[in-house]
């Protein structure tokens, strides 16, 4: 139960970094922001879409426990 809720929860921020990269992008066309703060918003939500959709995909990848015991 616990790994849908978790792979629930990141497909919701999954969803929600696209919407949040569409914005910056829109924010950056409009002129309402600069390009060097548009540039590091879009990379910020670009990277948490990929690592929340990793965690989508399995949600014990990102398990610290599974991550210091396959070292």
């Amino acid at each position: 139960m616990f790994n849908r809720v978790v792979s629930f929860a990141s497909l919701m921020l999954v969803i929600a970094s696209v919407v949040f990269f569409l914005v910056v992008v829109w924010w950056l066309m409009s002129g309402k922001i600069d390009e060097g703060n548009g540039i590091l918003a879009m990379a910020g939500w670009l990277l948490s879409a990929i690592v929340f959709s990793f965690r989508h995909a399995d949600p014990a990848w990102l398990d610290p426990v599974s991550i210091i015991k396959s070292r």
